[in-house]
């Protein structure tokens, strides 16, 4: 045999290397994030919290327009208690006299539901709207800035009450109150009906 010849040692990454420098190897490549570990990371964060903005300004809307169809509802019931109380035609008069007599100038005086009608042409009064809007006792509301309420009136036929087509004021013993409530938004000016509701009033 030969003279005995000690092997070199062997280098970190070659055949024969011990397993602890692979394994210090492996855990110094594996420390810290990659770029694409980080940029995922910050793409899941961002949607996460532009979810939660998009879900809290969908709440501040819906908040918004429960609020207001409320009040209008409400300002719909004040019109509502106020006609109920009320003749259907004039007490004195009848259905000689449609619609506001002269010396009835303002809300306060109007003494049957047929007032609420305004001036009336053909039997079809042009109808009226209160701004600011009133309450039951016909007073003016305050704090109501931009809402309005307008209300019509129109006869229907006694045997067909919940049709859409009505009659000539003065035709039957029935009539159509139909209000509608509208609100104007004072930052772009616009008009947007919040309701519309309707009930009948009998002789």
């Amino acid at each position: 045999m030969g003279p005995s010849q000690t092997p070199p040692p062997s280098q970190p990454g070659q055949p024969g290397a011990s397993p602890r420098a692979a394994g210090l190897r492996r855990r110094r490549r594996r420390s810290g994030f990659t770029l694409i570990e980080a940029a995922l990371t910050t793409v899941i964060v961002g949607t996460g919290v532009l979810s939660i903005v998009a879900a809290q300004q969908a709440y501040h809307r819906k908040n918004d327009w429960s609020q207001k169809v409320g009040t209008a509802v409400l300002l719909a019931n004040e019109l509502r208690e106020l006609t109920l109380s009320l003749p259907v035609y004039d007490p004195l008069n009848g259905t000689a006299t449609l619609g506001p007599r002269s010396d009835q100038t303002t809300v306060a005086s109007y003494d049957d539901v047929c007032d609420f009608a305004g001036a009336v042409t053909s039997g079809v009064g042009a109808g009226l709207t209160f701004n600011p809007p009133i309450n039951a006792l016909r007073q003016p509301i305050s704090n109501m800035a931009g809402w309005s309420q307008q209300i019509k009136v129109a006869n229907v036929l006694p045997d067909n009450i919940g049709s859409t087509f009505t009659q000539p004021l003065g035709t039957t013993d029935l009539v159509r109150v139909t209000v509608t409530i509208n609100y104007t938004n004072p930052n772009n000016n616009q008009t947007m009906t919040l309701l519309t509701t309707s009930w009948v009033v009998g002789k």
